[in-house]
């Protein structure tokens, strides 16, 4: 089976839903791999432990798989899975009642081997609200157009445009603040 017709809805023989219904967990699995960096990058930014990201990723697949029938347009199947994945990591993290600790030496960061500008950057993105958080993670880390930001988080383009251009002159700010 050829990843590229999982990703590419009008091409290859059926569609993602008939394959997830024919083919059961496999054309899910692909879709994963395909998308591992950007969807791994999008659950580290809320939950920040590796095993925890695993059993996200397995409830998120499960959860797609249960319930494929209610995806609505398949040219959404990104973003419907994107927003499974987020709200397993926030149901993670209300059920855990979790301070994120915001000192990444101690929860195995380095082992990104991130520069110091880089774990600047993930401080000051993560003393962001939720709501200007959420956008610039789906953009910067997953890729995501606008568009596919504002079916993911279901909000109008133009409140995820504002929020982008927001949440970014807070993010400046925050680095200059944390440089001078």
């Amino acid at each position: 089976m050829e990843v590229r017709n999982i990703l590419n809805f009008t091409k290859g023989k059926g569609t993602i839903v008939k394959k997830i219904k024919t083919q059961g967990f496999s054309p899910i699995y692909d879709f994963v791999q395909n998308n591992k960096d950007s969807l791994y990058k999008i659950a580290w930014s809320y939950v920040k432990n590796h095993h925890d990201i695993e059993d996200i990723f397995q409830t998120t697949i499960i959860i797609v798989y249960e319930h494929i029938d209610d995806l609505k347009k398949e040219e959404y199947f990104k973003s419907w899975f994107t927003s499974i994945l987020i709200n397993e990591c926030k149901k993670l993290l209300r059920k855990n009642k979790r301070i994120i600790d915001e000192d990444y030496s101690s929860i195995g960061y380095s082992s990104f081997s991130l520069s110091e500008n880089e774990i600047d950057l993930q401080i000051c993105l993560n003393k962001l609200e939720i709501i200007y958080k959420e956008p610039i993670i789906l953009k910067y880390y997953g890729g995501f157009t606008q568009e596919e930001i504002s079916n993911t988080l279901d909000i109008p383009i133009g409140t995820v445009k504002s929020r982008i251009y927001r949440g970014l002159k807070l993010l400046e700010k925050y680095m200059e603040d944390k440089e001078g």
